[in-house]
């Protein structure tokens, strides 16, 4: 049983009521662990009964949970964890399978998961009668067929688009239309008239609102009246205090190292540095020359990393690594004032300038990848 606390004032002036016929209730859906972390924020802020459902889309998603749970401000009366991309990945590969076999294997897993999960949000829908469904990514299957669900019931625009960093701002790494023409072709032979292609997230015709950290950086794609601003107080309160010192102590974040170092740099995913092998050179040879020049580095890498140091780093020079799977939301309150955060293309790198304007914000500067020169435009536009 989850003992509700009530929002802290900060919070309070936050709080808006829903629209017309929308019920209290609220379901929340998170592919991520930034969204799984703005999910509880938002649900801490709207009173009334909510519910977290987790897609396993990332490694270590259930000991977020566990996180989540043991949290004494936890807003969710259950949080569920769904199958997602890393249990298909994880599922669907065994070491003897090759060629057209695997492909089929991975085919068979896939499909059975996404059963599984789509008929698990049937039910938590059909329990829980939701009047708001909270998101990331209205581009995937289990985020549209909850809003289609509340939808189909209680008519109107239910979902709630919550800010997911460059994604948001930039729109994919990769522009793939044919491909993504050719899956929205076979998503909606599969799932019927109410599966949506959309080319930008947060914009199919569900949304009711658009909760934006940087609303004056945000494309012309999200419509004004629905653009709403993400108070910084979600993320600031007493109560994410408290999560964030309980998540150093579950994931073993050694506070007194993190406090000596004078820099932190919070990494792309390595698809980006394998893309940018000139930014991984520069990196290891900074690393090299940091004891001459008095710098102690820590590493923050991607969360949907699985290897734990996918760049090698560490044994060029760098001090620690911080858990990949911990946005920069929960590590910010453990950066001394003044700390330098440096990095290409990342998220961590908007949360540190909007949430901490006490810190040195930069990028590397080093990587040529259109996406990263994207990042670094829109992060100089916040000075």
């Amino acid at each position: 049983m989850v003992t509700k606390h009530a929002p802290d004032p900060a919070l309070r002036a936050t709080l808006s009521p829903p629209t017309r016929g929308e019920g209290t209730a609220s379901l929340h859906l998170a592919s991520t662990p930034l969204i799984a972390l703005s999910c509880a924020a938002a649900a801490r802020a709207h009173p009334g009964r909510s519910r977290l459902l987790l897609l396993g889309d990332f490694e270590h998603a259930d000991r977020l949970a566990a996180l989540l749970r043991s949290w004494r401000d936890n807003p969710f009366e259950s949080i569920d964890c769904l199958p997602g991309r890393f249990d298909e990945h994880a599922r669907g590969a065994p070491d003897r399978a090759r060629g057209l076999a695997q492909f089929f294997r991975r085919v068979a897993v896939k499909r059975a998961l996404r059963r599984e999960t789509l008929a698990r949000i049937a039910s938590h829908d059909a329990e829980l009668l939701p009047g708001r469904v909270w998101l990331g990514n209205d581009r995937k299957v289990e985020t549209q067929f909850a809003l289609h669900l509340a939808a189909g019931r209680a008519g109107g625009t239910p979902g709630e688009y919550l800010d997911d960093g460059l994604y948001t701002y930039l729109g994919d790494v990769r522009r793939r239309p044919l491909t993504r023409w050719l899956d929205a072709l076979v998503k909606r032979a599969t799932y019927g008239a109410w599966w949506q292609r959309t080319a930008h997230a947060g914009t199919t015709s569900w949304i009711a609102h658009a909760w934006l950290a940087l609303p004056a950086q945000a494309p012309k794609i999200y419509p004004t009246q629905r653009a709403r601003q993400l108070p910084r107080a979600w993320f600031t309160d007493r109560g994410w205090l408290r999560l964030a010192a309980l998540a150093a102590r579950e994931f073993n974040v050694d506070r007194r190292s993190l406090r000596a170092c004078t820099h932190v740099w919070v990494l792309p995913h390595s698809n980006l540095l394998r893309a940018a092998p000139e930014l991984l050179a520069g990196l290891r040879g900074r690393l090299r020359s940091a004891p001459a020049r008095g710098e102690r580095i820590a590493l923050k890498y991607h969360p949907r990393e699985v290897e734990a140091d996918p760049g090698a780093l560490l044994a060029a020079g760098a001090s620690i690594t911080l858990p990949a799977i911990l946005p920069m939301e929960l590590l910010l309150p453990m950066l001394p004032r003044g700390a330098l955060i440096e990095g290409e293309a990342s998220t961590a790198l908007l949360a540190a300038r909007w949430l901490r304007a006490d810190l040195d914000v930069h990028t590397f500067g080093v990587s040529r990848h259109p996406y990263a020169r994207a990042a670094e435009r829109l992060l100089q536009t916040l000075r």
